[in-house]
């Protein structure tokens, strides 16, 4: 209970309906007891004792449910404790409650397989929340479990810099199982960096024993391209050029100047929690401690560009950055961290897809107990009939919360992570419910509303896509058609910034773009807006700012991440149907790629 909970603060936080009660209550208890002195004095003596003990039930029953009222609190507001974290698992879900493995316990701490002769930093220290005008951000200094060697420098991008190649994919293998009964154990790379300030981090060249590291394994399809020796060129065939994987580059330079010490991105550092009443609701500042939410978003961007926690010029940023959600995952393998009600599942969801998108590229099996206790935590959260997800556990869904959560489970099937038939029934059973247009090609945020939005048409398609595993999502080529068209109707500019929408459509579009020649068009149109927004609109460290529609929340962090997403669409995943003509979109005789400013 906190220190400055008191009888007083609880009696002046109670609703109104409950002052009357007790009010009522109190002069019920002084009229009894005028009664039974009076009017009642000649009843027997046992009849008195039933009388008084019947109504003291009456009123500890009334202080019970007042009780729960004062003090419950559904985002875990100040003053009042974190929220119960609740985990139901429907008879549907036995064959995951009773698997062969013990339920993870991430935070469970292991020795290190290598000795590391250096001092482990400190937890989670609590310190003063200092805003973003008033102390930069302290540059990121790899802790000990980050074996150090010294690596080449990489020059600073320039716009005639061009895209450097990374290594060949090898040829498939057997997939590698996901163990079994072992805790997470602390992660250990081979080389370090420590970030300074944008433009480019410094190298730390302190030496240490380096620790050798197995071969790259067979990647999952959609990863292939992020390590392909010919990258430069799918980027250029895509509609990508220098000048978008320069300011890729510099994005992932402020993220990583912008990391704290202990692994994580401090969302209120860096300008979340700032509530704009977006859409006419009050979220209450939803975001302020949105640290695992953010810090997954900043992880899928290093990633994305090929940049794990055992190479990559980052490899130091994206360890450090995932051992941070290793020690936050709760017991029951929820990632929301410290969030409130309206951030809590998205944080979830965002971490959650991060550390399972990084087991599936490296098959590091040391994460395998962090992933399956996260994917866990979604199932058991899904909504049972609706088949969507929203704030807590249980609630009758919405696309948005829908979207993450679908990324997360496709990431952990591909870590050998069984997610069950009928879940992804549910799911599309959400997104028929969502379903609008004249062909049934729009969407909107919930099953009860009429009006459809072009994000949640966005959303909805990619999701469809996922759960089909086909580049038209299973729709009919009206309804494909009818949301392309919509989201051709408003592209990417400066008059409104909205992130979020155009990742979900960049994704899509990208997806899409094989199924006809109206939708590699589109592609080409959606592309060509949208690198010239984002390249026109980034700062010169590399960030992109706070003007985004939903900036207020997230933070810069948030900004960043997603604008450097988009911009490594043309490798992050491949489109199903890309194998077919990579270069269909390049050749059209009206494409334009992003000129030189």
């Amino acid at each position: 209970m906190p220190a400055d909970f008191t009888p007083l603060a609880a009696l002046l936080n109670l609703p109104t309906v409950w002052i009357f009660i007790w009010v009522g209550l109190l002069a019920m208890t002084i009229a009894i007891v005028w009664l039974l002195r009076t009017k009642l004095r000649e009843i027997k003596s046992w009849q008195k004792c039933a009388i008084l003990s019947l109504w003291v039930h009456v009123l500890l029953a009334c202080l019970t449910a007042a009780v729960r009222i004062v003090t419950g609190s559904a985002d875990g507001g100040p003053g009042y404790g974190p929220p119960i974290q609740v985990a139901l698992l429907g008879e549907e879900l036995e064959a995951i409650a009773t698997s062969d493995d013990e339920t993870p316990t991430p935070l469970d701490e292991v020795a290190l397989e290598s000795e590391i002769d250096e001092e482990t930093p400190a937890d989670d220290a609590e310190e003063p929340e200092p805003t973003p005008a008033e102390t930069p951000p302290e540059p990121f200094e790899p802790p000990a479990l980050l074996a150090q060697t010294e690596p080449e420098p990489e020059p600073a991008p320039t716009d005639a810099t061009e895209v450097e190649d990374d290594e060949v994919v090898e040829a498939p293998s057997t997939p590698v199982e996901a163990p079994r009964d072992e805790p997470a154990k602390p992660l250990v790379v081979s080389d370090s960096t420590k970030s300074s300030v944008a433009p480019t981090p410094a190298i730390d060249a302190r030496a240490a024993s380096p620790v050798s590291l197995p071969p790259r394994q067979q990647l999952p399809a959609p990863y292939a391209a992020r390590f392909a020796a010919n990258r430069a060129e799918l980027v250029a065939a895509g509609g990508g050029n220098a000048q978008t994987e320069a300011a890729v580059r510099n994005a992932l330079n402020w993220l990583a100047a912008a990391q704290s010490q202990d692994g994580r991105w401090d969302a209120k550092r860096h300008g979340a929690g700032r509530e704009y009443y977006v859409l006419g609701q009050d979220r209450k500042g939803a975001g302020a401690q949105a640290d695992t939410g953010v810090s997954g978003l900043a992880l899928l961007a290093f990633i994305g560009a090929g940049h794990t926690h055992r190479e990559g010029l980052y490899q130091p940023n994206v360890g450090s950055g995932i051992e941070f959600l290793r020690r936050a995952q709760q017991s029951d393998g929820n990632l929301g961290g410290n969030a409130g009600l309206f951030a809590q599942m998205y944080c979830h969801s965002m971490a959650s897809f991060a550390v399972s998108e990084t087991m599936a590229m490296t098959r590091d099996e040391r994460l395998a107990p962090l992933v399956r206790g996260a994917t866990r935590y979604t199932i058991a959260a899904q909504h049972p009939t609706d088949g969507g997800w929203r704030y807590r556990p249980g609630d009758t869904g919405d696309t948005s919360q829908l979207g993450w959560q679908v990324m997360v489970l496709r990431s952990a099937e591909r870590c050998e992570v069984a997610v069950p038939p009928v879940i992804w029934t549910r799911v599309d059973r959400f997104l028929r419910q969502v379903e609008r247009g004249h062909s049934g090609g729009l969407a909107v945020y919930r099953p009860e509303e009429a009006r459809p939005s072009r994000t949640m048409t966005a959303e909805a398609l990619y999701c469809r896509q996922l759960v089909t595993g086909r580049a038209d999502g299973g729709l009919t080529p009206a309804a494909l058609r009818e949301a392309i068209d919509s989201l051709l109707a408003e592209p990417p500019s400066t008059a409104q910034v909205n992130l979020y929408y155009w990742y979900y459509a960049t994704l899509a579009l990208h997806r899409a773009q094989h199924v006809t020649p109206e939708a590699g068009a589109a592609w080409q149109r959606w592309n060509d807006a949208l690198t010239r927004t984002l390249l026109a609109t980034q700062n010169k460290d590399g960030s992109w700012p706070e003007t985004c529609i939903w900036a207020g929340y997230g933070g810069r962090v948030f900004t960043t991440a997603l604008g450097a997403m988009c911009l490594e669409v043309y490798y992050r995943y491949v489109p199903p149907e890309s194998q077919v003509n990579p270069t269909d979109v390049a050749t059209q005789p009206d494409w334009r790629s992003v000129p030189p400013r």
